[in-house]
């Protein structure tokens, strides 16, 4: 009778632990994809280029979500 309560025991944590592990590993997944979102998203607006035009005006890209270059 102990061994049941034991082993359904040990199976709720070992369900618990499986659960915990799939939702970290999703923030983890999302948290990745969202940087590199924000990564592409910087490189095509041209953030931290310059541009010199004919006449000789410096036109700077644009830096999304960056208040430090602002």
């Amino acid at each position: 009778m102990t061994s049941i309560s034991r082993r359904r025991r040990l199976q709720r944590a070992d369900i618990i632990a499986r659960i915990v592990h799939h939702i970290v590993n999703a923030i983890v997944v999302v948290l990745m994809g969202a940087f590199i979102a924000w990564v592409l998203v910087n490189w095509v607006t041209g953030c931290g280029e310059t541009w010199i035009t004919y006449t000789g005006e410096r036109i700077e890209g644009e830096c999304v979500l960056m208040p430090w270059r602002d």
